[in-house]
């Protein structure tokens, strides 16, 4: 029931380009059709005040008319006609509007009453030959209409007349039109929007491709010159785009090599030509920190460059692969729960963005436990300890890259600072989220929450 209400108010309430369009020129034609009809209701209606008065007024007007004075012109002209001296009694529910209108015909002929009273009755209608009959049915009601005019003081005059009664089947009207017109107007609307749709499809589609290693290819310009010339300016800036990435990329392969080199070198010279020991293996420390942030930074700066295709994993023996080892080095860390979970994404990337938290966790908590669960459509990765944790004010700031807590600048208390950083972008990198939340039993919480494989 929920997923069918989902389903009807998305359906109201469209979040395209083309169903929003398609649905206030829709909302727009309805209220057109809607306002027409009340105007065509209220008109006829009038109308129907005139058709239902004017027989009585003609009767009347032709009793008052004094030209005719023979005998037989009297029987003539008041046949039907009820003379009285007080008002009669309204068979009927009172019309004021048509008694209104009764009194305005009075008046365009020149005749000026005190009183005009209106009422109208329903009396079955006369049967028509079978053959006649368009619906084998009766004619249906016929309506009585009494008008009463009072034309002195102690003067009456009451006429009968029948009408048709008014049949307004208003809403069947607006709903036949309103179709008829959805029709011939929405249907090429659909096509239209349609058709101007699909480039910005293609647009969107393009730009979630762009700065990958396979790219996008150039979007058509095709369409309306406007959607023309977004896709000739995307076309231009992905052109531009694509440049710069490799042209970052040949930068950091040939740092890479660069420096590793003359860090190996170094190192082997360290090594051999520094005689005391406590020396040589500080100085062999401080190269082996130096090649760790190196490949830090270059790890960082690559993140979404990958060239392999993401591959189906199951997080779960990822995660147990990342976990042995730590524990071949000795490493305090623990399994909790690991529930199966696959997911589409770059193992290596995912790997090393475990291995941080770990390190991490081991680092400044002094034990890791790490865990596997699913939520939703995602699977998660939890990473605890039972260290101090992060102040809740300086967590945003701990994802930034070269950001430490401690406040010194040595690599033995505080790190690089691009732990963290890396494990964000990697986890943005695969379309998922790394989210810090301080334990309440004390100690920091790390989740790394990447989409499942469909």
């Amino acid at each position: 029931m929920i997923s069918r209400l989902r389903t009807l108010l998305g359906w109201l309430s469209p979040r395209t380009l083309a169903g929003q369009t398609i649905l206030v020129v829709a909302a727009s034609l309805f209220l057109v059709q809607l306002i027409g009809f009340i105007i065509y209701y209220a008109t006829q209606r009038s109308q129907w005040y005139t058709v239902a008065a004017a027989p009585g007024v003609i009767r009347i007007l032709e009793v008052l008319d004094p030209r005719d004075r023979d005998d037989d012109g009297d029987r003539n002209r008041f046949r039907g006609v009820i003379l009285s001296n007080r008002a009669p009694p309204m068979i009927g529910e009172n019309q004021e509007d048509i008694a209104e209108r009764a009194q305005q015909l009075f008046q365009t002929a020149g005749l000026r009453p005190l009183l005009v009273r209106a009422a109208i009755a329903e009396r079955p209608g006369r049967r028509l030959p079978r053959l006649l009959r368009p619906d084998g049915g009766d004619r249906g009601p016929r309506i009585q209409v009494q008008l009463s005019v009072q034309i002195r003081s102690n003067q009456w005059i009451t006429v009968f007349s029948r009408a048709a009664p008014i049949d307004q089947p208003i809403l069947q009207r607006l709903i036949g039109q309103t179709l008829f017109v959805y029709a011939i107007v929405l249907i090429p609307l659909v096509w239209f929007t349609r058709r101007l749709a699909a480039p910005l499809r293609e647009l969107t589609a393009a730009t979630a491709r762009v700065g990958t290693p396979e790219g996008a290819a150039p979007v058509p310009e095709v369409g309306p010159r406007d959607v023309r010339q977004l896709a000739s300016s995307f076309n231009t800036m992905q052109d531009r785009i694509r440049s710069m990435l490799e042209e970052k990329d040949h930068m950091l392969g040939a740092i890479g090599h660069d420096l590793r080199t003359p860090l190996t070198a170094l190192r082997v010279r360290t090594e051999t030509a520094v005689e005391d020991a406590g020396d040589r293996d500080r100085m062999v420390k401080t190269i082996v920190d130096m090649q760790k942030m190196l490949d830090d930074i270059l790890s960082l700066a690559r993140v979404g460059r990958e060239r392999e295709p993401p591959q189906r994993v199951d997080l779960a023996a990822l995660a147990n692969a990342a976990i042995d080892d730590f524990e071949d080095t000795g490493a305090p860390v623990e399994r909790d729960e690991m529930a199966r979970a696959v997911v589409l994404v770059h193992p290596r990337a995912i790997r090393r963005a475990l291995a941080n938290l770990i390190e991490n966790a081991v680092k400044y908590g002094g034990h890791a436990t790490v865990s596997l669960r699913v939520e939703g459509q995602y699977a998660i990765l939890a990473v605890t300890d039972a260290g101090p944790g992060i102040p809740d004010d300086r967590i945003e700031d701990m994802l930034q890259p070269f950001t430490r807590l401690e406040a010194s600048r040595s690599r033995d208390t505080g790190g690089t600072g691009l732990g963290l950083a890396l494990v964000r972008a990697v986890a943005s990198a695969e379309s998922g989220r790394l989210h810090l939340s301080n334990r309440p039993q004390g100690g920091l919480l790390a989740e790394l929450a990447l989409p499942l494989a469909h």
